[in-house]
């Protein structure tokens, strides 16, 4: 008896498909448990400690100098703050790509899912808790606002910012050259 996860499990789309989808819903309950501050943060800690610990890492490695990482969440306005890391050197040079550290939650996160995938995985507890850890990878990928602030900082980002749009404003700006048939002369009508 096959216990694969049906949709075409065979395929080898099946899994990709039911983790897609999975976490797809384990976003969007995500999302719904705002409502309730302490379940949020209890549900999104694991993607709140990878997050504050890419600020924490790219801070040590670009010389930031973290001094303080927390993850306790609290409440601040009208929004809540579910992570803090405090740097004491935060320079120009440094900035973009520490305000910016947790995208690379997201190339993990591909890469997770690709390891799990080529596992053969089966529907089960384990399956389910690695879709759920990967949802919260993805959104903890997210920076925040005040992420976004600092990283607005750095002249290197908005450098990098104007590079990227230069660069894909010429490939959409190059026409591609006409494609001319010639045909062998045993191919041509007299």
């Amino acid at each position: 008896m096959d216990h694969g996860w049906g949709l075409g499990a065979g395929s080898g789309q099946g899994p990709a498909l039911a983790y897609l989808a999975g976490m797809a819903a384990a976003l969007w309950l995500l999302n719904q448990a705002k409502r309730s501050f302490w379940l949020f943060s209890l549900l999104v800690l694991p993607g709140t400690v990878c997050h504050e610990l890419c600020h924490w890492a790219v801070g040590h490695l670009l010389n930031g100098r973290p001094v303080r990482f927390t993850v306790l969440p609290r409440r601040e306005g009208r929004g809540l703050v579910l992570g803090a890391v405090t740097l004491s050197n935060l320079r120009w040079y440094n900035a973009f790509f520490i305000g910016l550290a947790p995208l690379a939650l997201l190339p993990a996160a591909y890469g997770l899912l690709r390891w799990r995938l080529g596992d053969h995985p089966v529907l089960g507890w384990p399956e389910a808790a690695m879709v759920f850890f990967l949802a919260n990878l993805v959104f903890g990928s997210v920076p925040s606002w005040q992420d976004l602030r600092i990283a607005a900082r750095s002249p290197i980002g908005w450098v990098l910012l104007v590079g990227a749009l230069v660069w894909g404003w010429m490939r959409v700006g190059k026409t591609p050259a006409p494609v001319h048939s010639q045909m062998s002369p045993s191919h041509q009508k007299a």
